[in-house]
């Protein structure tokens, strides 16, 4: 039990990673061997859009220990920073809502896949 909730937070935390923006090879390299099969569906050593985005959704229905479809500062907390709270949070409402939080880590995504080919390697 220990381990999966072990692993489950270093899901969570990565995805937090990957919503700050930093979202790299050296990202998905540095993803503990696990992790990465995890969130690699198919194996192939590469993160596809579908991928990352079932990944993603995971972390959010993992941070939202309510399940009300938001993030509040206090669920968000052990994981974001204030001022990465307060970027995704786009209505300044104090919520991060599902909609807010996959716009970010759309636009993540993007940013890292500079070869346009949508995945990440």
């Amino acid at each position: 039990m220990l381990r999966r909730a072990e692993m489950t937070r270093g899901l969570v935390i990565a995805a937090v990673v990957l919503l700050a923006g930093a979202v790299s090879a050296e990202t998905v390299g540095g993803l503990h061997e696990n992790e990465l099969k995890t969130i690699d569906a198919n194996n192939d050593g590469f993160l596809s859009r579908d991928e990352f985005n079932a990944f993603s959704d995971y972390a959010f229905q993992e941070m939202d220990e309510d399940k009300n479809g938001t993030l509040g500062r206090d669920e968000a907390e052990p994981f974001l920073d204030i001022k990465l709270f307060q970027n995704v949070d786009r209505d300044n409402n104090n919520l991060i809502s599902k909609a807010e939080y996959d716009a970010q880590m759309s636009a993540d995504f993007d940013a890292a896949d500079q070869d346009g080919n949508g995945q990440l390697d």
